[in-house]
């Protein structure tokens, strides 16, 4: 599992580098004007439907009845049957929901955006960009299928690679679209479609490599399928709740001076880096190692014991992450950032929001690795139900930190809400007994917690040391000792880890061997 997680990893920080680039790109074409916010919101909802089936629920229903079917050899057929439905029922559930958002559209910006309304433009143009990327949903919901098809047979890293050419796309509109176009943001918005058909090439390629070819036929409700719609909706719904959360951040900031859903999203961007890396990579790898061993039925011991070592894992990469993101969150905004259309009042105010997002940076990396011990089970609806309260705290501490940390309340409100997550996840895991902490796992958060600080205070000495060369507006010079100041604390952490044996050469050598 730990050498698919490495695999889903690598693919994925590719992926997530390209995507730091496209963002540079962005906040250099766009900065934080109305341009900007009007495509963000347009873009905010196929992204959402993105992160609902990409990241967790369609692979939740799908992986554990596929799984079950490809274990047993004479279930060939059926499991050739259940991909052709599931993909009918997928592909004429989205071109509908298309055809009724695209008149639907005019509310869906009103409700995602009140605050557009007092804007003219802001509203008209939000609603044309929408109009043109939504159409992406058909695409990424299929990619999300052939990747769920390809991650059962242990096959991660067209899945993983498959966003990259979304963020490839976003790059070469920007700059070979946008002369010929109204706006950069018109640019953007047919840089998803083009994006999309991509993915859905290279993810139709992957399962015709692996013997697949999907049709679509006439969808029948079969015993699989029934069971598979069961699981989907509460999953969807569950995963949905916790996207929500960045929708009712997009909504209150609509509310805030110009600027400021522009300042959650590129705070967001740069949070979401280690999380896409390792949490989604964990959550990617874990479920389908866990179907398998439940389905197989191989004892308490091996699932708790492979609980314990991603736990582990997801605290190993979150906590230094989080200690770095903090420190030198102020850096990171200006250094690539403040150019072209994005000011100082911009980096201020992103810095912020970035420092207060990364406070919730670990539990939302837990949350990827806690909900597969529920979706191994068949269990979809007890993450929905957790994440259902975690919104409604999500709004409440939103709607009061605005008064007074204005978008950086949103922020500080949705790692609350993470925390609020884990800690109920990990309860009901425990209660059900289907989790036991083993004690080398207890001695070693300890360990990784006091490699951290070490790692923490080690940072603050290099980042003042080199503090004028990090605000020099010069590009280059600042990347380079950002680059320096972060490969010195990640050298220390890691030497930590070594040296009070949370982690051996032998160990990280059997797990990639394995």
């Amino acid at each position: 599992m730990f050498k698919s997680v490495f695999t889903v990893g690598f693919y994925t920080l590719i992926s997530r580098i390209l995507g730091f680039i496209r963002d540079i790109f962005i906040a250099s074409y766009l900065g934080s004007t109305v341009i900007a916010d009007a495509f963000f919101v347009a873009f905010r909802i196929p992204n959402y439907f993105r992160r609902i089936f990409a990241e967790g629920a369609f692979s939740a229903a799908f992986i554990p009845i596929f799984s079950g079917l490809t274990n047993r050899s004479n279930q060939a057929k059926q499991a050739k049957i259940f991909v052709d439905h599931t993909l009918s029922i997928l592909f004429f559930s989205i071109v509908i929901i298309a055809v009724l958002f695209h008149f639907m559209m005019p509310y869906v910006i009103r409700g995602l955006a009140p605050g557009f309304l007092d804007n003219t433009e802001a509203y008209e143009i939000s609603l044309h960009f929408a109009r043109i990327v939504f159409p992406y949903l058909l695409f990424v919901a299929l990619v999300a299928m052939f990747s769920s098809i390809t991650n059962t047979y242990n096959r991660f890293a067209f899945g993983a690679f498959a966003p990259a050419l979304l963020n490839i796309t976003f790059i070469g509109c920007l700059i070979f679209l946008s002369p010929l176009v109204a706006t950069p943001g018109h640019a953007l918005s047919y840089g998803v479609i083009i994006g999309g058909i991509l993915q859905f090439s290279l993810m139709y390629f992957a399962i015709y490599r692996l013997g697949f070819l999907p049709r679509v036929v006439l969808p029948k409700i079969s015993n699989n399928i029934s069971k598979f719609l069961k699981l989907l909706f509460p999953g969807m719904l569950g995963a949905g709740a916790i996207q929500l959360n960045i929708i009712v951040g997009t909504i209150i900031a609509s509310f805030l001076p110009t600027g400021s859903i522009s300042h959650l999203y590129y705070a967001d961007r740069i949070n979401q880096l280690p999380l896409a890396i390792f949490g989604i990579a964990m959550g990617v790898a874990l479920l389908p190692t866990l179907s398998n061993y439940i389905k197989k039925g191989l004892g308490e011991k091996k699932i708790f014991n492979i609980q314990n070592r991603s736990l582990e894992f997801a605290v190993v990469i979150s906590l230094p992450a989080t200690f770095g993101i903090i420190l030198l969150a102020e850096m990171i905004i200006k250094i690539f950032f403040e150019h072209g259309e994005f000011t100082t009042i911009d980096s201020y105010y992103t810095s912020r929001a970035l420092i207060l997002f990364a406070i919730g940076l670990p539990a939302y990396i837990l949350i990827k690795v806690m909900n597969p011990s529920f979706f191994a089970r068949e269990d979809t609806k007890t993450p929905l139900y957790v994440s259902l309260i975690c919104v409604i705290i999500n709004i409440i501490f939103s709607l009061f930190l605005i008064k007074y940390l204005r978008e950086t309340g949103i922020a500080l409100a949705t790692s609350i809400a993470a925390w609020v997550n884990v800690i109920l996840l990990f309860i009901i895991l425990k209660k059900r007994k289907f989790i036991k902490l083993d004690q080398k796992i207890k001695n070693n958060l300890i360990k990784i917690l006091f490699a951290a600080i070490i790692m923490g205070l080690t940072t603050y000495l290099i980042r003042n040391l080199f503090y004028m060369f990090l605000n020099s507006d010069n590009v280059v010079i600042g990347g380079l000792f950002l680059m320096i100041v972060i490969a010195i604390s990640i050298t220390v952490f890691t030497s930590t880890i070594f040296m009070l044996k949370i982690y051996t050469i032998e160990e990280i050598g059997k797990y990639l061997k394995k």
